[in-house]
């Protein structure tokens, strides 16, 4: 049988010395054998206990529980309960992309950070978020749909609706009316976008403009506010453009 030496096993295990000699001394897991000058040696099968340890110790399980656990539980489900805990990670990082993408689409169209409209959404992140299956009568195939086609940071749509929505702000500083050629242009973009976005989905791309209209209904999916005017201008190019300029 091979063994290794506390500093051997400490430098596999990317542990410390002094942590497997604490371990040795709360009983958590003793050295199978010692040298004739009485130092610790820890087997393969130790190792693969420290393992375990290591691996309940980074699932907050506290030392005085790892005892008993490791004689009770299989590694079936140890991997379980590690695959738990992943998937919670992995669910916090998601949700920091998620924030992270909003941040950017702010400065995309502010310039800058607008606090006042980001706090909401930072607060949003700490409390249950919801879905458009919840906001909506949608079936479930419709909200996936409308969740996989809604555009990205990394998406180059993404880009496109802020040059949009920018385009628009421009329009308002100037006071150029939804009915003007800028706006028209404008409105024909947007209608242009949203075929490609929902295609004859007609009544997923209304579901997402009547979600969009309210800030309430955004914050809780994490999506940055669109100004009111902003809105406002928009629903009347189109309004406009497809009574007059489609005709």
């Amino acid at each position: 049988m091979i063994y290794f030496s506390t500093g051997q096993a400490a430098k596999k295990l990317g542990l410390t010395v002094r942590t497997l000699r604490y371990y040795d001394q709360i009983g958590l897991l003793h050295p199978s054998s010692k040298d004739e000058n009485g130092k610790r040696l820890y087997s393969e099968t130790d190792l693969v206990t420290l393992e375990k340890i290591t691996l309940l110790k980074n699932l907050a399980v506290p030392l005085r529980d790892i005892e008993l656990i490791l004689h009770q539980v299989s590694i079936d489900k140890l991997l379980a309960i590690h695959q738990q805990k992943l998937q919670q990670k992995a669910s916090e990082i998601q949700q920091a992309l998620e924030h992270t993408h909003t941040l950017r689409n702010s400065i995309k169209i502010e310039g800058e950070l607008n606090w006042k409209q980001l706090l909401p959404l930072v607060h949003n992140q700490s409390t249950t978020k919801s879905s458009w299956t919840d906001l909506l009568s949608l079936s479930i195939e419709e909200s996936e749909i409308l969740q996989h086609n809604l555009p990205k940071m990394e998406n180059t749509s993404a880009d496109k609706w802020i040059n949009i929505i920018k385009r628009v702000q421009l329009c308002l500083k100037h006071q150029r009316a939804p009915q003007s050629e800028d706006g028209q242009l404008i409105a024909a973009d947007i209608l242009l976008l949203s075929s490609e976005l929902f295609g004859h989905h007609t009544a997923l791309e209304k579901a997402f403009w009547d979600v969009r209209k309210s800030p309430e209904a955004s914050s809780s999916l994490n999506l940055y506010p669109i100004d009111s005017e902003v809105l406002q201008f928009i629903e009347d190019a189109i309004i406009f453009y497809e009574q007059h300029i489609k005709e």
